[in-house]
């Protein structure tokens, strides 16, 4: 187990003074830069910066952040909430970590996908098929991580969308790999 303990500090969060919430802070007595990478791989849709290292996370509405001695999260509603979520993201930790010999550790910065930039080569039929009332809404979810881009059933049925399929996939995969 690599993080076997934590001082948790909570506070309120005075970054917004029309709602009321929590942050919480754990302080590692152990160095995690060494799992950082394998998050990344792990976890699709965060984001790594080696610079830091630091890693930055969404889980449901709260942000997330794994530094080399710490791990913060916020937009929390109660302490026990923030002793909830810190708990989750130190067993994820962990876990991730146990399984490090199963998982290639990716090192790299992603850039986010641009909602707007998936839409233009969207079919913009607007069919629902994908279960979204809008291609721009199925390009929202695209770029948040929150669906496939198989599920746009025109972009694979009709030939006249293969050029922008391509380039879809092309995008996807330089910006996002599935790796």
């Amino acid at each position: 187990m690599l993080i076997e303990s934590y001082d948790l500090k909570i506070e309120v969060a005075d970054h917004s003074a029309e709602v009321f919430e929590y942050e919480a802070i754990a302080y590692l007595p152990v160095d995690i830069r060494e799992v950082l990478p394998f998050l990344n791989r792990t976890l699709k849709s965060g984001n790594y910066y080696t610079d830091g290292p630091v890693f930055s996370w969404r889980i449901d509405d709260h942000k997330v952040g794994f530094w080399h001695d710490r791990i913060a999260a916020d937009h929390l509603d109660s302490r026990d909430q923030a002793k909830e979520i810190i708990d989750h993201l130190v067993k994820m930790v962990n876990d991730i970590w146990e399984k490090r010999s199963e998982i290639e550790p990716d090192d790299r910065t992603h850039e986010n996908l641009q909602p707007l930039e998936l839409y233009r080569l969207l079919p913009k039929t607007n069919c629902k098929l994908c279960g979204e009332n809008t291609c721009f809404n199925f390009g929202l979810k695209l770029a948040a991580g929150m669906t496939q881009l198989r599920e746009c059933g025109p972009l694979f049925e009709d030939t006249g969308f293969r050029d922008n399929l391509q380039r879809l996939e092309l995008l996807i995969s330089t910006k996002r790999p599935l790796l």
